[in-house]
């Protein structure tokens, strides 16, 4: 009987695989570039380019210009486009629907390689834009008042997906050259994703990128506290901070917040108080006013004494009303009320009124719905 004595690692059949996947190209998935800063694309890109300098002028495309497809970079010669083609890709999240408040806000349902979804939200000002972009397709966190978390977690998005929003958007509404805030207050928990936050967060400060500072960028959270603390550790690359509080009791915001039961109020206070806070710098602390659970004068007072110690600032978000949800909207009578008795106690409060409630892209509305 003659045995055939194969090459460690090989077999008819994985040879038979290895060629058909030559054929068909399925070992050459091609790279995402925005899954890394602009700054590498130079050490990236040298490889398949005569010259590193070619990752300079594609993140200029890229970012400057809005351009997403090599063949489009004219100033690339030929061969390399192909090359650069046939090896990586830069692509943003498509466009799958949008929709127009009369507030001028617009929600971008947006749609991944996968074919999930996510929404995102531009938000135009006089001097500013602002893009509020999502960091997961769902939440696992479900507070009872918001509606991304009722279908729960279907995953966390890669950095060149979070990046991808902005990109979309500021090209999608022609404003590459207004200046641009970013907010990570879409779908999704941020610090629940926390690896992939900070790496956009990078992405979105590299000046051969978007070019960002720390002031033009905010995080928003329901206060994992142990992701807060690899945040602090960012250092002056840290962006703003903004942390859903929603209570002043644990056991209401335990009822309403299912996190708290893991990090009580206390504990979520003193992880803030051992930041670091940068001269001037003030924490966003987010208080969603339901009308008979959390808007008591008795709230209101006791959030001075709550922030003591907290360079903080307040906002007061009236509910924005979803017809799944069993909640209500204090009058805003009410609210004036609650916000006079909370200035009472020493701390800096407003009332923020959400933009495009009337197409579902106010606070607690997104749920990638048509």
């Amino acid at each position: 009987m003659l045995t055939v004595l194969w090459p460690p690692g090989w077999s008819p059949r994985c040879d038979n695989q290895r060629m058909n996947d030559d054929a068909s190209g399925a070992h050459k998935k091609p790279r995402a570039l925005l899954d890394s800063p602009a700054g590498d694309w130079r050490s990236i890109l040298a490889s398949a380019s005569d010259a590193g300098y070619r990752g300079d002028q594609v993140a200029n495309w890229v970012f400057q210009h809005g351009v997403f497809r090599f063949a489009d970079m004219v100033n690339l010669p030929v061969g390399c486009r192909e090359e650069l083609s046939a090896n990586y890709v830069v692509a943003p999240p498509r466009v799958a629907a949008r929709f127009e408040s009369v507030d001028g806000t617009r929600r971008f349902l947006l749609e991944l390689d996968d074919g999930l979804r996510v929404e995102s939200v531009y938000m135009p000002y006089t001097d500013r834009v602002t893009l509020c972009i999502s960091s997961q397709v769902g939440c696992r966190f479900a507070c009872d008042f918001c509606q991304t978390g009722v279908g729960g977690l279907q995953r966390s998005l890669a950095p060149g997906e979070i990046v991808g929003q902005v990109l979309r958007l500021r090209a999608e509404q022609e404003c590459l050259d207004r200046p641009v805030n970013v907010v990570f207050m879409g779908q999704g928990e941020p610090l629940d994703n926390v690896a992939a936050v900070i790496a956009a967060v990078r992405a979105l400060q590299d000046p051969k990128g978007p070019g960002l500072g720390w002031r033009r960028i905010t995080v928003s959270t329901v206060g994992v506290v142990t992701a807060l603390r690899r945040l602090s550790e960012m250092g002056e690359a840290r962006p703003r901070l903004a942390v859903s509080l929603n209570a002043t009791t644990d056991e209401v915001r335990s009822a309403i917040m299912p996190i708290n039961r893991k990090w009580p109020i206390a504990e979520l206070l003193g992880a803030l108080r051992r930041i670091p806070w940068r001269p001037r710098e003030r924490v966003t602390l987010e208080y969603v006013l339901l009308a008979g659970v959390n808007d008591t004068l008795e709230d209101a007072r006791r959030l001075g004494k709550l922030l003591h110690g907290i360079p903080a600032k307040v906002n007061l978000i009236p509910w924005n009303p979803l017809p799944t949800l069993p909640f209500g909207r204090p009058s805003p009578e009410h609210i004036e009320r609650f916000r006079r008795a909370a200035r009472e106690g020493g701390i800096d409060v407003l009332v923020r009124y959400s933009r495009g409630a009337d197409i579902a892209a106010a606070c607690g509305q997104l749920h990638t719905a048509g």
